[in-house]
């Protein structure tokens, strides 16, 4: 199922696989690599208009004020894609956990370590379920 989502019905569509791991890699790269990049322009001269201009201590503020709106936007969108997934298999398990097993599924949207987590979690409460039926069937 390489490249493929599986949600609870039988659709299927395409999704991009990064595993988490370098997921939290590029954004420590972000942190490292555009302030760098940015302070690498200035020292090439290529941003003398805006230096001359607005002065070097607002032209260093504004920079840092770029970068930090970047890598706080890409920090969020990070932390919603790992965070989403575990609360909607928390919340699934919530519900388990209660005797509800009509709508239990998890729907595997990424194909990374966290889906790899929630289709572990589907084929458990399957099993769970044949578990749950046989036994019904021998109590009756």
């Amino acid at each position: 199922m390489d490249g493929m989502a599986r949600t609870g019905t039988a659709e299927r569509s395409l999704t991009l696989q990064i595993p988490i791991f370098y997921k939290l890699f590029v954004s420590m790269l972000f942190v490292a690599v555009i302030p760098i990049a940015l302070i690498g322009l200035m020292a090439a001269g290529d941003t003398g208009g805006i230096v001359s201009s607005i002065g070097l201590p607002a032209t260093i503020f504004l920079l840092t004020l770029v970068t930090l709106s970047i890598v706080v936007m890409w920090s969020f969108f990070l932390a919603s894609s790992i965070t989403s997934p575990i609360t909607q298999l928390s919340e699934v398990a919530r519900s388990v956990s209660m005797g509800d097993l009509k709508n239990s599924e998890v729907h595997v949207m990424t194909n990374d370590e966290i889906g790899d987590l929630a289709s572990s979690f589907n084929r458990m409460i399957n099993s769970y379920k044949i578990l749950d039926a046989l036994s019904r069937e021998e109590g009756e």
